[in-house]
């Protein structure tokens, strides 16, 4: 304690440090001045000094940032983490939806169908088959004005032309020399134009992948088969009946050397209408892509249009060439009810 007093000399009261005023030449008053040193040397910073000043200051803002930091962190952890909302697939067509399917039981019957007979073509049974009962491929397509309601429509076309030909003797060549092997070449074209289409509409009905439609559509089509003939050795006044590679007499064989040129005989010329309700199902595999499988039953009206045959021969009376065409037969008209599909039968359907 006396370490202290002597060396902190700290300003004290009236009269506490007086002495004698000889001591001094000149007096320096009643009050004693501040202390000589303004630390205690041996305790440093026991006392207030500017260092400790400046600590408390850092440790004050060091407080307050951790506060801060604190305060921001409770704040994190109380909101909850968001979760990530998996988008759902849309498998059925939805408003606005175009469609468009094909049918897929020609390939499988024609195709899968002859690996289990090796060279048969199998035959399509006519509850699946159009008016012609060749299974012709259709396509289908379909505006979705709901969910639940589409406008549709179908198309199925087949037009073929089908020529074989034959070698024949060049009668010609055979009358200028008996021995003579020069040839010509007689054809035959048989031409198919099928044309089937119809206009209707839909309702389904279903929920997730699964779903059936019905509805009803207006039928119109049209069928023509024709057969055709060209030959090598043409008819003259020295050769009426020419050496030819067909057995083309015509129906009406006028003048019994006439030979066919043309017929629709067999086919002729089908026009047909009608009206037609079906119920079918879909079962979505992928988003906007489903199998399915269609029924129909049908009321047609079949025009049947002229048939005739156009031959040739040579008249003897007058000398020429003639061609004859005479009608076979006006037609025949008739009214079925049938389970003919004018859509898809066995599909597959894309949506977008």
């Amino acid at each position: 304690m006396q370490l202290v007093y002597s060396a902190y000399r700290a300003r004290g009261v009236i009269g506490s440090h007086a002495r004698l005023r000889i001591w001094c030449r000149e007096a320096w008053g009643f009050e004693s001045l501040r202390a000589h040193i303004r630390y205690f040397k041996a305790l440093p910073g026991l006392f207030y000094n500017q260092n400790l000043h400046t600590m408390k200051k850092t440790f004050f803002f060091l407080l307050t940032g951790l506060v801060i930091v604190t305060n921001i962190y409770a704040q994190e952890s109380s909101v909850s983490p968001v979760k990530l909302i998996k988008a759902e697939k849309i498998y059925t067509p939805q408003i606005g939806d175009l469609g468009i399917s094909v049918d897929i039981l020609t390939p499988v019957m024609t195709y899968v169908g002859n690996m289990f007979n090796n060279n048969t073509n199998n035959t399509f049974p006519s509850v699946f088959s159009s008016p012609s009962y060749n299974g012709d491929i259709s396509i289908s397509g379909k505006y979705f004005i709901y969910e639940d309601f589409a406008l549709r429509a179908s198309f199925s076309v087949d037009n073929s032309n089908i020529t074989s030909s034959k070698y024949v003797r060049n009668d010609v060549a055979y009358i200028e020399n008996t021995a003579s092997i020069a040839q010509v070449t007689d054809e035959c074209t048989q031409s198919s134009k099928n044309m089937y289409m119809s206009l209707g509409a839909e309702i389904r009905r279903g929920y997730s992948r699964l779903q059936g439609f019905f509805g009803a559509q207006l039928i119109g089509g049209y069928e023509c088969q024709n057969t055709s003939y060209s030959y090598g050795n043409d008819i003259t006044a020295n050769n009426n009946m020419p050496t030819q590679g067909y057995s083309s007499t015509p129906t009406y064989n006028i003048g019994n050397n006439s030979r066919l040129l043309e017929t629709n005989v067999s086919g002729g010329k089908d026009f047909l209408i009608g009206l037609g309700g079906f119920v079918g199902v879909e079962y979505f595999i992928l988003p906007k892509m489903a199998i399915g499988g269609e029924v129909a039953l049908s009321v047609l009206l079949v025009y049947g249009g002229q048939q005739s045959e156009k031959s040739e021969r040579f008249n003897n009376v007058d000398g020429l060439l003639e061609q004859n065409t005479r009608l076979f037969s006006e037609g025949t008209n008739s009214t079925t009810l049938n389970t003919h599909n004018f859509g898809n039968s066995f599909y597959v359907a894309f949506y977008f």
